[in-house]
């Protein structure tokens, strides 16, 4: 069984990122990682087909349980991964309403808050206490190792006097 996962799609490089500190709190979980955005933008009449690429190209290290939105920009990227991963539900993390000036970002957030399995809000402490919980309930807060690398490089073996076992 691979280990459950959980994936925050920032919006954002993580250093300097607004909500960098809570991020990180998330990102000392050994069973979460980050994806930040690609560095160059796509043109609008070409985003749907790239994010879709995108999410097909996302080789991840276990299940894909939960997903943190920190931006209804990132919606699309997010409804893609959740497409690929039936299994995962999306946590979002909702700035105040009447904060996004256009209508592309408001339909997004629209469309992240009636998917979101949870809501934080976006202030300046977030308090991901439900969310943490929820990652203990789906096993990516666990007590068992996580070693990724075995699972990609096949069996890891002591090179000894007897060469390979």
């Amino acid at each position: 069984m691979d280990d459950a996962l959980a994936v925050l799609l920032l919006p954002a490089r993580l250093e300097g990122f607004e909500h960098e500190t809570q991020a990180r709190g998330l990102l000392s979980i050994p069973r979460v990682i980050a994806l930040e955005p690609a560095r160059v933008r796509t043109p609008r009449f070409l985003r749907e087909g790239a994010v879709a690429r995108q999410a097909a190209r996302i080789r991840l290290p276990g299940e894909l349980r939960a997903l943190v939105l920190y931006h209804p920009a990132q919606y699309p990227l997010a409804r893609a991964l959740l497409g690929r991963h039936e299994r995962a539900e999306l946590w979002y993390v909702a700035a105040g309403g009447g904060t996004l000036k256009d209508e592309e970002l408001e339909s997004f957030d629209r469309l992240a808050r009636e998917r979101a399995a949870g809501l934080l809000a976006a202030t300046a402490r977030i308090d991901d206490g439900p969310l943490r919980l929820r990652l203990q309930e789906l096993e990516v807060i666990s007590r068992r190792p996580f070693v990724p690398a075995a699972r990609f490089a096949g069996m890891l073996t002591p090179k000894g006097p007897r060469g390979r076992g």
